[in-house]
């Protein structure tokens, strides 16, 4: 079956994406400190159906998993050792024991898993299954599918609200917002959104969903209570990627086509400032106390550090691999990650060392063909 125009890009622009590095190397006047209580990273990579497993101790690529093809998703269990990887090329989850790093189970799901989230029990885990238009629960104790709950066309992005007892799934394909009732494991709704749903964000109260409409230039905005939409907001052309602030204020979307980062007012629904980045950003992470924003930008190779609360301009621009695109930074804001996708490694980026005149790229990392997920554990 062929995919859908829309995701062919998506994929193209997030996960496709040759300097290949042997081993990490570390800058002279930088000493690793401040290690992550979480002690490994795992990185899926798109092109050679391997995941590379990254001891965040040694910042060394430890260990290659075969998986299967094309993974392009993962994400980790909140209770147990394990990670899920969604394999977009042969609809399956392969299962990886975090203790061992071996597969431990291959799960037949839909066509396409291009999303994973897990429930904060960890007891179910739900899969969006691009291909085959299903949303795919998993019962994490038996690792078996349990249900599969039929969509429209294009499921993408999941975003679960538990005290709502809801997932909400971003129907790209559709261009619309489907409304899961967790509770009777059924479709309750679909909503119209704008072009190519691809990104949600819901705020921590739970009163609003924030919808990245990459085919056009809007963020959708969802009363979670009346399910009514509210007035778009025109952002710049093409949003992938929403990055919320933890206190759930402002949000960032990354505009691919406009070279830009806008910020949302998520009380008044509002632009309230915008940034002028590099080429296609694609990605984000804003730090833990919401001082820092960082963003890929996948056509100028570089990462770009900008400090929101006090100067809506750029702190500095780091240079990275080639076609940088997913990013994890570590819960104690020290270390940012950058996925190279062009150049099949990963940037390790020291955040304190941005601005003081020490070189903050810290290390890099050969991984797989094309990383294009990063979870750790």
């Amino acid at each position: 079956m062929m995919l859908h125009q829309g995701l062919r890009r998506w994929l193209w622009l997030l996960l496709l994406s040759c300097l290949l590095i042997d081993e990490v190397g570390c800058s002279g006047d930088l000493d690793p400190r401040g290690i992550p209580p979480l002690t490994h990273a795992y990185v899926a990579n798109l092109g050679s159906h391997t995941v590379s497993v990254i001891d965040l101790r040694s910042f060394r690529n430890v260990k290659t998993i075969a998986v299967g093809k094309s993974p392009g998703r993962l994400a980790a269990s909140p209770v147990d050792d394990l990670v899920f990887v969604g394999n977009l090329g042969s609809a399956s989850i392969s299962v990886i024991d975090a203790k061992t790093h071996v597969v431990k189970e291959s799960i037949a799901v839909g066509k396409n898993p291009a999303d994973i989230v897990f429930s904060s029990d960890g007891r179910q885990a739900f899969v969006a299954c691009y291909g085959s238009n299903t949303i795919v629960i998993i019962d994490c104790k038996a690792l078996a599918v349990m249900k599969t709950i039929k969509t429209q066309a294009g499921p993408v992005a999941l975003k679960l609200s538990e005290p709502r007892k809801q997932l909400w799934v971003a129907q790209q394909a559709a261009n619309s917002v489907a409304v899961v009732n967790l509770e009777t494991q059924t479709l309750e709704e679909s909503i119209p959104t704008g072009n190519g749903p691809l990104f949600l964000e819901i705020l921590p109260d739970q009163s609003k969903v924030f919808v990245a409409n990459t085919g056009d230039q809007s963020v959708t905005v969802i009363d979670t209570q009346t399910r009514k939409t509210l007035e778009p907001i025109i952002t710049g052309r093409s949003p992938m990627q929403l990055v919320m602030k933890p206190d759930g204020g402002e949000i960032y979307a990354t505009n691919f086509d406009a070279g830009s980062v806008v910020v949302i007012n998520t009380s008044s629904c509002a632009l309230n400032g915008s940034f002028s980045v590099g080429r296609n950003p694609i990605r984000g992470a804003v730090s833990h106390d919401g001082q820092r924003l960082y963003v890929t930008n996948y056509g100028s190779n570089t990462v770009s550090v900008l400090d929101p609360p006090n100067n809506r301009s750029v702190v500095a621009s780091i240079a990275v691999g080639a076609q940088p695109e997913s990013v994890y930074l570590t819960t104690d804001d020290l270390y940012l990650f950058v996925l190279n996708s062009g150049s099949n490694d990963v940037s390790v980026v020291r955040t304190d060392a941005v601005g003081s005149g020490s070189n903050a790229l810290f290390a890099v990392i050969a991984t797989g063909a094309n990383p294009s997920a990063i979870v750790a554990k």
